[in-house]
């Protein structure tokens, strides 16, 4: 396996190796040794970001590389230059690519034509690296965690869809609640029902019923930058009645932690009591960021995966 595209690339025990391994490499941050000694990867980032772009940076450094990140004026694909043409020149240079942008096609088309591994750093569509991370944090706090239950309670987006797949190849049943103007891909749904090793997926407009006896409770931002006014009032009208409440938190099984992928805005998609309060893991769960990037690079650039196909 070459890429990490999205969670649906693994096999189920290329899931549980890299989840072995981001745990060891958390508590070993340097066991991995120097695999990118005297060699760069490139990070290419289309979107603003805070843990992928500084967790992915330190995990190129600590596997002994230099890692170099550009943004879109910094290359020539705003003058016309095509994707492949991009990566078969930024290919013969850099030993990986991790790629944050908009639409996913163009990461695959990337990663086609680059003969280095490609990660996709986050796409409209998936964000593999987040749902690993979500993955090892599930792993810290319950053991293992085939049989337990996640609830994702709001609009389905990028991490919606890789936590589905993932908790589908880990044998987690996973609930989500959100309107039927946000739900999620039905090609990602009919993916996360095939890769099933165990748990179940629901898919309701009830938060109550998605969160009822779950171990972990799991939501996102509603609102994008640059969302017309307008749009913004009417998508918080309709997702008002899915934000995570204590009240909310009380219909999850006992000892049920939230989680978050951060950005987080206190009082629209979580109120400041559940964030900030005892079962909150959105701290360590960014902190996990780490391990699984340093985790995945590792992997990647030894063909230590097999894939799914």
């Amino acid at each position: 396996m070459k890429d990490l595209l999205r969670i649906a690339d693994l096999a189920e025990h290329d899931l549980e190796y890299l989840l072995d391994r981001a745990e060891h490499l958390k508590r070993h941050p340097h066991a991995a040794g120097e695999p990118l000694e005297n060699e760069t990867v490139l990070l290419y980032f289309a979107k603003p970001s805070t843990r992928t772009r500084v967790s992915t940076e330190t995990a190129v450094v600590r596997l002994g590389g230099v890692p170099l990140t550009v943004g879109p004026a910094e290359l020539q694909l705003g003058r016309g230059e095509t994707i492949a043409d991009t990566a078969r020149v930024i290919g013969s240079y850099a030993a990986a690519v991790v790629i944050r942008t908009f639409d996913h096609d163009d990461v695959a088309r990337f990663a086609r034509s680059a003969e280095v591994p490609v990660i996709n750093a986050l796409t409209d569509a998936h964000h593999p690296l987040q749902a690993l991370a979500d993955l090892l944090t599930l792993r810290e706090h319950f053991g293992d965690p085939r049989g337990h239950k996640l609830a994702y309670v709001g609009p389905a987006t990028n991490v919606t869809h890789s936590l589905m797949e993932a908790t589908a190849l880990a044998g987690v049943s996973m609930a989500v609640a959100t309107p039927d103007a946000y739900r999620p891909d039905p090609e990602v749904e009919a993916m996360a029902r095939k890769l099933s090793t165990g748990g179940e997926l629901l898919i309701t407009h009830d938060p109550y019923e998605a969160v009822r006896g779950a171990d972990a409770v799991y939501t996102d931002v509603w609102l994008s930058m640059g969302d017309p006014s307008e749009e913004k009032a009417a998508r918080t009208a309709a997702l008002t009645p899915y934000r995570i409440t204590a009240d909310l938190m009380k219909a999850a099984a006992p000892g049920a932690i939230f989680l978050h992928c951060l950005p987080a805005h206190r009082g629209e998609e979580v109120t400041g009591d559940v964030i900030d309060g005892p079962a909150s893991q959105v701290f360590p769960q960014a902190a996990n960021r780490l391990p699984t990037a340093q985790a995945v690079l590792e992997a990647l650039l030894g063909r230590t995966l097999a894939g799914a196909r």
